[in-house]
């Protein structure tokens, strides 16, 4: 059904007017258009538009037209009547609003975010129009977290549209939904078109402070030490990633987490001299931070120590040398040196070589002689030493503690026979007594035959010396006198007792007799036992 305006009055104007007042259509779609006037007297009407358009119907006042594959983005159209009784009526302008739906709304990735730093958010409306209907809101875990409207955008062709908004990154944010909704309301005259972008997570981490690199600042060449790199506070610290050089060299660390703690570890074996760099990178989310420090490769001289002759006489001269075998590869060149023995430091300075001499004493057989180079780094010093032994020979000696003049020796005790002498090499030791070879060391009973002189000599390649040992036997003689003195008084002490013993008996046996004669007188049986004999009574 086509709606008519018209309007009766003598009192109107006459005018022109269009229906839908405000046709909203899609681009490249169609739009019926009823273009009307008020006037009674017509004499002709039409639409006046680039637009391919149909006429759909008329009547005396209104002429229904349908306009076809709407391509302008402000087409204009006008509607027109010319009347009798209104020469001078204007054409009506149908204000048309051209629109497009929103085709993509897409919010840009939002890259993990730095606590406490700023960030911009995108979000791209895709080829939409009239971008003065639009407005574009920025969702935080569902709520509205910033919108923007275009009320003043006066093109109206389709276009992208872009909307910016910067963020303060919170660690609550971390896990966060967000996303971005447009909407293009042409309402009440059109529709209602809302689109929305797929959501992303937020992702929100801590790295407050730059890593720290713990190793040591020096190190000796093809040597093997630990290199750390560590960052603390950091959220989430599982999350850490690093990279670790060496003389730009790429390292594969052992990365570990604790709490808000990662660390990795790596072991270094430089094997060039000089000075390298050391270089860690963290990475966590968008933060980047690196720390790098040198380390000092250095290589002591390869120490070779001569002694010469390592084999020598008393009292001969033995220079010692010692040097680096290959100086071309030591770093510094400069460092201390030193000779030393047991005694001390025979000769020191700075570099190799360095010589010293010393004269053979008896008493530096075995002597190790020492080349010690050093350096120092922040007060402790570091150094390499090697060594080599003296061997001197020299003739036997012997004094009284090895072989005492004079033994003396008791009869019956067991004792041993010990004389010895030192030389180098170690000389043979024998000793005789009336030139019968006497044995050393051995335990023996005392006789007074070991009493005497015995010699004894001590020999080896380079010399012998001689020592008399006298030995005397103390034969041990009991005193005959007292002896003798002692088995009379024995016999005499023992005659005494007899005969004392004697008396005794004697006087008590007797005694006891004649207690029992007398108690026996009174009864004449009793009287004859104590006679000795039974006598026979007088009547049998």
């Amino acid at each position: 059904m086509w709606r008519v305006f018209v309007l009766l009055g003598a009192q109107e104007q006459p005018f022109v007017s269009a229906w839908p007042e405000n046709p909203v259509v899609e681009f490249g779609g169609s739009l019926m258009l009823n273009c009307s006037t008020n006037c009674q007297d017509v004499l002709s009407g039409g639409l006046e538009t680039n637009l391919d358009n149909e006429e759909k119907g008329e009547g005396q006042t209104w002429k229904a037209f349908r306009l076809v594959n709407v391509s302008l983005w402000d087409p204009a159209p006008s509607c027109y009547f010319e009347c009798t009784d209104a020469p001078d009526m204007k054409p009506h302008r149908v204000n048309v609003t051209v629109y497009r739906a929103p085709a993509l709304v897409e919010l840009d990735p939002v890259p993990a975010m730095e606590v406490g730093e700023n960030y911009t958010l995108t979000c791209r409306v895709s080829n939409v129009a009239p971008i003065r209907n639009l407005s574009v809101a920025f969702l935080k875990g569902g709520k509205n977290l910033h919108l923007q409207t275009f009320e003043k955008h006066a093109a109206r062709e389709a276009s992208n549209v872009a909307v910016n908004h910067t963020i303060t990154a919170g660690q609550e944010d971390d896990g966060e939904e967000i996303s971005c909704h447009a909407t293009l309301d042409l309402r009440p005259d059109g529709l209602l078109f809302e689109k929305q972008s797929l959501n992303q997570s937020l992702k929100a981490v801590v790295f407050p402070s730059d890593p720290r690199l713990s190793f040591l600042r020096h190190m000796e060449v093809n040597t093997s030490e630990t290199v750390t790199c560590e960052v603390t506070g950091v959220i989430p610290a599982e999350e850490a990633s690093f990279e670790l050089t060496f003389a730009d060299e790429r390292l594969a660390p052992d990365v570990g987490v604790g709490g808000d703690t990662a660390r990795a570890q790596v072991r270094v074996s430089p094997s060039v001299a000089g000075n390298h760099s050391l270089k860690c990178t963290v990475s966590l989310g968008p933060v980047t931070r690196t720390a790098e420090d040198k380390i000092y490769v250095y290589s002591l001289p390869d120490l070779f120590l001569t002694v010469s002759p390592q084999e020598t006489l008393a009292n001969d001269r033995v220079d010692i040398v010692c040097e680096d075998s290959r100086p071309e590869d030591t770093q510094p060149r400069t460092f201390s040196a030193r000779i030393r023995s047991s005694k001390g430091v025979l000769k020191s300075g700075n570099g190799l070589p360095l010589r010293a001499a010393v004269t053979a004493g008896e008493e530096d057989d075995g002597q190790e002689f020492t080349c010690q180079v050093e350096l120092e780094f922040d007060g402790k010093p570091v150094g390499r030493a090697t060594s080599a032994s003296l061997t001197v020979y020299y003739g036997p000696q012997m004094n009284d503690s090895s072989c005492p003049d004079t033994l003396t020796w008791k009869a019956g005790t067991k004792e041993t026979f010990t004389c010895s002498a030192w030389g180098n090499p170690p000389p043979n030791v024998t000793c005789r007594k009336d030139g019968v070879h006497h044995p050393l060391g051995v335990p023996h009973l005392v006789t007074a035959d070991h009493q005497g002189s015995y010699n004894c000599s001590a020999s080896n390649a380079y010399g012998s010396v001689a020592a008399l040992v006298t030995v005397r036997v103390e034969v041990y003689e009991p005193p005959i006198l007292f002896i003798s003195l002692g088995v009379l008084a024995a016999v005499v002490l023992a005659s005494g007792a007899g005969v004392g013993y004697y008396m005794y008996h004697k006087a008590y046996k007797t005694k006891e007799y004649r207690v029992a004669q007398k108690k026996a007188q009174g009864n004449p049986s009793e009287q004859q036992c104590l006679n000795g004999k039974v006598q026979a009574d007088s009547s049998v």
